[in-house]
């Protein structure tokens, strides 16, 4: 006989993270709150990702797919999973032992309410704190849906828990898109959020390159599907979302240009110009990749002085 539905279920999305995901499933073991189940998608890994997921046995449950993409993974453990609620962590984060507590005490606690997220804790990959948090005073409150169409609103997913119900309602993440940013906008139109200024997750914030670019499909997808939403009062979204994206891959360049990977450094001005062809600091970058590494350290920014 089947056992009971648990009130959580827990999705864990992994693409080659055999060196992070045991770290990241130890802290979902160690939490307060203990109604979950634990839906793990190994997304087409081919490092030892397998192997480290078949080592905690029938504690987490297991699905491997030809690789989709981490929207992709999310649907498909969301479509295998059984709770009440939805809570996502990636591969290379951890939760707080509280976090599931509060979060589930949170939701429950507002019927009218689709999804509560927290603030999180900034590190990097050797897991030391590394940068403030992407979220500022201006943006330390649950937003209303019209605050969500003036700019991309700091939303880490490994802090969420939502209700399946608003999930299936807003149609789960769209995997064309390979992104997750529209899917917040799509949420927060089946109810409200909630916001917990409290630090629940340990949010890893690696090398960008390369996968900034794998995961990057251009400006046109993602801002038609928005306008094709909701129109011109996406403008202002749609801005924000473009100089997001040229600041996070013009960083990227230029750490790869402090670490003398010129040829990924041009690689990422180069993409810089698909979301502004004017932008004259990429076409200046461009030209710096051709000089001698200590040149072009020399002439450029902190980031790529590794600063």
């Amino acid at each position: 006989m089947e056992s009971a539905a648990p009130l959580v279920s827990v999705i864990v999305p992994v693409y080659n993270g055999a060196a992070s995901i045991g770290r990241a499933l130890q802290s979902v073991f160690a939490q307060t709150f203990t109604d979950f189940e634990i839906i793990c998608v190994d997304d087409g890994s081919t490092d030892d990702t397998p192997s480290v997921l078949a080592s905690f046995g029938d504690k987490v449950r297991v699905m491997r797919q030809a690789n989709r993409g981490f929207p992709g993974a999310r649907n498909a453990g969301v479509a295998a999973s059984r709770g009440q609620l939805i809570a996502l962590i990636d591969h290379d984060d951890q939760w707080l032992p509280r976090k599931l507590e509060l979060e589930v005490t949170a939701l429950l606690s507002d019927p009218d309410a689709a999804l509560v997220y927290s603030d999180v804790i900034v590190v990097n990959e050797a897991g030391d704190e590394s940068r403030s948090s992407p979220i500022g005073p201006d943006t330390a409150h649950a937003p209303s849906m019209d605050e969500m169409l003036t700019r991309i609103w700091p939303i880490m997913p490994s802090t969420v828990v939502m209700r399946r119900s608003a999930f299936d309602r807003a149609g789960g993440f769209c995997e064309s898109l390979k992104e997750d940013l529209d899917f917040w906008l799509a949420i927060r139109e089946q109810g409200a959020f909630i916001y917990l200024p409290d630090r629940l997750v340990r949010f890893t914030f690696g090398h960008l390159y390369p996968k900034v670019l794998k995961r990057d499909i251009g400006p046109k997808p993602v801002i038609d599907a928005v306008r094709a939403r909701y129109g011109s009062r996406a403008d202002r979204w749609v801005e924000d979302f473009i100089q997001l994206r040229i600041r996070m891959i013009a960083n990227a360049g230029a750490v790869e240009m402090g670490r003398g990977n010129m040829a990924g450094a041009r690689e990422c001005f180069m993409h810089v110009l698909r979301y502004d062809r004017f932008h004259m600091k990429s076409y200046l970058r461009i030209a710096r990749t051709y000089l001698p590494a200590r040149v072009a350290r020399a002439l450029s920014g902190r980031a790529a002085r590794g600063e």
